[in-house]
């Protein structure tokens, strides 16, 4: 069984996003369409009747899951808060929740609301007032959450799961641009990923990874490792879009400051982290030792 938490302010794509999964079986969840079943037509629904619905509909969300199907949660989540309720819901009756992001500006969210004719649940006409709230106010989700899949333009972005260990072995051969560094294996990725699942982030397209970074964070130390792009995706931004992915989580989780490691001779690499304001501090070295087992 699978729950997904569809996430996103007004306007981003998450019904639609949400339908392409109920027509693939699974089963839909959303306040939409049970508000205008109760004959509500516009976002001003008493509040009692709210929470009488997302009563009704956590009742539902476990009782299928329980029955074995696939749940699409079509909310908006818009607070970390209620993110977390839903998948400590979830973790309850033995399921990980994923949450699923839409971005989405001002300016798209206003002109994808305004083609709205009220014509459906997933239809609902709103004012210029209220979309702007909604975008603004939005609690944007971050990669301290997991596990987060996040849609990107032609990217999506999502947490490494121990499925990927072989394919980001074979990816950083090609990508991780450092001979001097020991040869990788399966089986520290594996203990990092059991120690902090949500530590590598991949982006993906079209199902194939593309790119990576590992965003550690020990409770005092943010450390960077492993901005990796496949060289025949370099020059398309994947690299930033994966570091800011990586700094927002690590920032989330209490860091102030990025510490990254980064090869002298990788100019590409230098340049790109340059570009997102980090710099070598001189009086420091970093000093090596192999550990050598008697």
């Amino acid at each position: 069984m699978a729950v997904v938490l569809m996430c996103g302010a007004t306007g981003a794509g998450k019904s639609t996003y949400a339908r392409n999964l109920e027509a693939a079986g699974w089963l839909r969840l959303s306040f939409d369409v049970e508000t205008w079943r109760h004959g509500f037509r516009s976002p001003d629904v008493p509040q009692d009747v709210l929470v009488e619905i997302e009563q009704d509909l956590r009742e539902q969300l476990v009782e299928a899951v329980i029955e074995g199907e696939d749940v699409v949660v079509d909310f908006s989540f818009s607070t970390r808060a209620l993110r977390d309720a839903y998948r400590a819901l979830a973790a309850e009756i033995g399921v990980l929740a994923e949450t699923v992001f839409l971005p989405v500006d001002r300016g798209t969210a206003l002109a994808r609301v305004r083609t709205r004719t009220g014509s459906g649940p997933d239809d609902l006409q709103l004012s210029d007032e209220q979309v702007v709230a909604h975008v603004d106010g939005f609690e944007v989700p971050t990669f301290a959450e997991h596990p987060l899949r996040v849609r990107d333009g032609d990217l999506e972005l999502r947490h490494a799961v121990v499925a990927d260990i072989e394919i980001l072995l074979a990816f950083w051969a090609i990508s991780a641009e450092n001979a001097a560094r020991p040869a990788d294996e399966a089986r520290p990725v594996a203990q990092l990923l059991a120690r902090d699942p949500a530590a590598i982030i991949v982006a993906e397209q079209a199902g194939e990874i593309v790119g990576c970074v590992v965003a550690c964070w020990d409770g005092w130390r943010a450390n960077l490792y492993r901005l990796a792009v496949h060289p025949q995706q370099r020059g398309r931004g994947v690299g930033s879009r994966l570091l800011d992915q990586a700094e927002r989580r690590l920032a989330a989780l209490g860091a102030t400051r990025m510490c990254a490691m980064v090869l002298d001779e990788n100019d590409p690499g230098v340049a790109l982290w340059r570009s997102a304001g980090y710099a070598p501090q001189g009086e420091w070295s970093r000093w090596v030792k192999p550990v050598v087992l008697h």
